[in-house]
C-alpha cells in the first residue's frame, strides 16, 4: 500500500499540479513531504524543517522485522536460523515437535517464511548466501549468491517472490528475486547494516556499530534519510514496529567510550531508544534505560512489542535474560532467565505467547504472556558443533558468569561482535587510547594488545579481572600484572577453552571489486616505500614494536613504541593507529609521522596503495 499523501498526490495530480510543479512535487514524492510545523533548532542556525512521512495503514499493513526466527501464517509453526550447526530447523514449540533440522550455508543468521508458507528464506554470513527452503519437503531448493565476503545478516519479505538482505560487509542492501534465484538490486547504505524491518512501502535498516537508523522507499529503490539516534550508540540489530502509534523500538547499546575513569559499570549502557517513524526522530524523553527499568543486563538484542497491551519484551543476548517492560510506567513487570545468548524473539498471533530462540544453545523458549511462565524449553538442534567450541563462544558471549563479569554489566562480545571491532577508540585506559582491534587469526600475531604486553591469549584473564571486573577464570591462582613474566595458558580449562574459541575466529574475505592493475601499482608503492620492512609476509607484521611518532609520552604508560599491526582485514577495521587518529587509511599517509608521504609520493600512487591495503589479504 502507498502511503497516504503519496496516494493522494497520484489521485490528483492532474488538477493539483502544473508544468515545473510537477517535477518539484514527484522530486517531493521519492523523498518525503516537508511539514514546516516540525523543526529542529540547530545551534546558531534557523531551525530546519523535519521530513514528515505519512504511513502505511496500520490496519492493513503488518510490520515484517528480521530475525533468527519466524513464525508461519498457522501461528504455530517456527523456522530458526542455527548459527552454530549451520542449519535451520522447523519445529511446532506449543507441541513441543522438531519437524526437520536441514543444512543449509555456514553461519546462517536469519529467517524468513514466504507470506504462502511455501519457503524459508536463510542467509548464510560467512558463505554469502541465500538458502531457499521448501517448507512442505523439508529440503533446500535453491542457493542464491550474494557475493563473497558480502555478510549477509538479515532477511525479510511480505509476498512470495522478492526478498530483502542486509550486506553488512558490503555496506548494502539487496532486494532479491526468490523464484528466480538472483539478486535484482543492491543499495549502498551507510556502514554495516544489520537488521530490516518492512512495513508497507518503507525499509528501516539499523546499522550495527554506529547506531544509525536508515529508511529506504521501495518503490524507488533509494534512500530517504539516515538518522542519528543517540551518542555513542552501537549493537543494534533490530527495530520492533508498533504500528498502531507509529513508534519504533531500538533495542541497543550505549558504548562509553569516551569515559576517562573507565569501571565495568559505565562502560555499557543498555537501552531501548524511541523513534517517531512520521518524523524519523529520536524521543529522547521516551528513552528505557533497561538498567534503571529492569536491572544491569547486557547486549539487549532484539524486542518484541504487545501494542495493545502497551508491553515490550526485550531480550539481552549477554546477560541471557528477558526483561518485560510496561511502557505505560517505564518499568519493569519481570525479568525472566533464558538459555545462552538469546537472539530471536517474536509474540504469536494473539499475543499470548512469546517464542525465544536461544542462539548458542540451539533451544526454542515459549513463554505465556498472561503470567510470564516459562512454558517449555524446547532443543531444535542435533549438536554436530564440538562441545568446547561451543563452550568458548558462550564463554565470550557470556555477560552472567560472576568468573567473566561483574553484575552482569559486560562481556568480550559487547565490543568485539562475531570478532569485529566496535570502531571506537577508548580513551580512559591507563596505557593510553585504545582503539579496537579485530580479532581474526589471532595464533600469528603474537604479543598482543598496542603496546606488546601480552606474550599468550590466555592474558585476556587480565582483561576479564580488570575491565569487566569478573573474578577471574584462573580458579584462586595468582595472575601476574605483568604477564610476560608468568604464562596463563594450561591453568584453567575454561580460560583455555576461551582462548582456543577465540583462536577460531575466522575472517571474511574482502567484498570490494578487484582491479588488478590498482592492485598491482599499490604493491609496488608498497615495496618501494618499504612497507615490508615491518609488515612481513601474508600476515602482515614482524611482530615488533616501533615509535612510528603517533604516542604522546605523558599519556602512554609503556611508552611511545607499539606493536606493529597486521594489514589484513583493514577494511574492516577503521580508524587506524593506536589512538585512532587516522579515520581512514588515506589519512594515515596524511599525518604527520614515519607513515606521511604526502610529500613525496604522488596522490594517485598513494590512492593505488590504499587501494591495494584495502583488499588485503590476496
Amino acid at each position: 500500500m502507498k502511503p497516504v499523501f503519496l496516494s493522494y498526490c497520484s489521485h490528483h495530480r492532474s488538477t493539483l499540479l502544473g508544468g515545473g510543479l510537477m517535477l518539484i512535487a514527484l522530486i517531493m514524492i521519492a523523498s518525503a513531504f516537508v511539514a514546516p510545523e516540525h523543526t529542529l533548532a540547530q545551534t546558531g542556525a534557523t531551525p530546519t524543517p523535519l521530513p514528515l512521512y505519512a504511513l502505511p495503514d496500520a490496519r492493513t499493513n503488518r510490520a515484517y522485522v528480521s530475525s533468527s526466527i519466524a513464525l508461519a501464517t498457522d501461528g504455530r509453526t517456527l523456522v530458526a536460523a542455527n548459527l552454530i550447526n549451520n542449519t535451520a530447523t522447523i519445529s511446532v514449540p506449543t507441541f513441543s515437535e522438531v519437524v526437520a533440522e536441514i543444512p543449509v550455508g555456514r553461519d546462517p543468521r536469519s529467517a524468513a517464511i514466504t507470506a504462502d508458507d511455501a519457503h524459508a528464506l536463510i542467509t548464510n554470513r560467512a558463505d554469502g548466501t541465500l538458502s531457499v527452503i521448501n517448507m512442505a519437503e523439508a529440503i533446500v531448493t535453491a542457493t542464491i549468491s550474494l557475493g563473497a565476503g558480502t555478510l549477509p545478516y538479515a532477511v525479510v519479505t511480505d509476498n512470495n517472490t522478492t526478498a530483502y538482505v542486509s550486506l553488512m560487509g558490503s555496506s548494502q542492501v539487496a532486494r532479491v528475486d526468490v523464484v528466480n534465484g538472483r539478486v535484482l538490486a543492491v543499495l549502498d547504505v551507510p556502514a554495516a547494516p544489520a537488521g530490516l524491518t518492512l512495513w508497507g512501502d518503507f525499509l528501516y535498516v539499523t546499522h550495527f556499530w554506529s547506531g544509525e537508523l536508515t529508511l529506504i522507499y521501495v518503490p524507488t529503490w533509494s534512500i530517504v534519510r539516515t538518522i542519528a539516534t543517540g551518542a555513542d550508540v552501537g549493537v543494534f540489530q533490530s527495530i520492533e514496529l508498533d504500528t498502531t502509534r507509529g513508534f519504533g523500538y531500538l533495542p541497543q547499546t550505549r558504548l562509553n567510550a569516551q569515559n576517562l575513569t573507565p569501571t565495568y559499570d559505565t562502560l555499557a549502557f543498555p537501552v531501548v531508544n524511541v523513534v517517531d517513524l512520521r518524523s524519523l526522530s529520536v524521543l529522547s524523553g521516551q528513552q528505557i534505560p533497561l538498567d534503571v527499568a529492569d536491572r544491569p543486563v547486557n547486549m539487549p538484542f532484539a524486542a518484541a512489542v504487545d501494542r495493545f497491551n502497551q508491553r515490550i519484551y526485550v531480550i539481552n543476548a549477554g546477560s541471557d535474560d528477558l526483561s518485560v517492560i510496561d511502557l505505560t510506567t517505564g518499568r519493569a513487570r519481570a525479568n525472566l532467565r533464558l538459555e545462552a545468548n538469546p537472539r530471536g524473539v517474536l509474540l504469536n498471533r494473539d499475543n499470548t505467547r512469546l517464542y525465544v530462540h536461544s542462539a548458542l544453545e540451539g533451544t526454542i523458549t515459549t513463554i505465556t504472556t498472561s503470567d510470564l511462565q516459562i512454558e517449555d524449553v524446547m532443543p531444535i538442534v542435533n549438536l554436530t558443533t564440538p562441545i568446547d567450541q561451543l563452550i568458548g563462544a558462550q564463554l565470550f558471549h557470556s555477560a552472567v558468569d560472576p568468573r567473566l563479569a561483574s553484575d552482569h554489566q559486560i562481556s568480550c562480545a559487547t565490543c568485539h561482535f562475531d570478532g569485529l571491532s566496535d570502531g571506537r577508540v577508548w580513551l580512559g585506559f591507563a596505557d593510553g587510547p585504545r582503539n579496537t582491534p579485530v580479532l581474526y587469526a589471532l595464533p600469528e600475531t603474537v604479543p598482543y594488545t598496542w603496546s606488546g604486553t601480552w606474550d599468550e591469549l590466555a592474558d585476556v584473564e587480565l582483561k576479564i579481572r580488570g575491565l569487566q571486573a569478573g573474578a577471574g577464570l584462573l580458579e584462586g591462582e595468582v595472575v601476574s600484572a605483568d604477564p610476560l613474566n608468568l604464562a596463563h595458558a594450561g591453568l584453567s580449562l575454561d580460560l583455555d577453552t576461551l582462548t582456543q574459541y577465540l583462536a577460531t575466529l575466522n575472517a571474511p574475505r574482502s567484498p570490494l571489486p578487484v582491479d588488478e592493475a590498482q592492485v598491482n601499482r599499490g604493491a609496488e608503492i608498497f615495496a618501494a616505500q618499504g612497507c615490508a620492512e615491518c609488515h612481513v609476509g601474508s600476515a602482515g607484521t614482524n611482530l615488533q614494536a616501533y615509535d612510528v611518532g603517533t604516542g604522546a609520552s605523558p599519556l602512554e604508560t609503556h611508552g611511545v613504541a607499539f606493536d606493529t599491526p597486521t594489514l589484513r582485514w583493514l577494511w574492516l577495521s577503521a580508524p587506524y593507529f593506536h589512538d585512532g587518529s587516522a579515520a581512514t587509511l588515506r589519512q594515515v599517509f596524511e599525518l604527520p609521522g614515519r607513515h606521511q608521504l604526502i610529500f613525496t609520493v604522488a596522490p594517485a600512487d598513494i590512492d593505488a596503495l590504499v587501494y591495494y591495503l584495502q583488499r588485503l589479504p590476496r
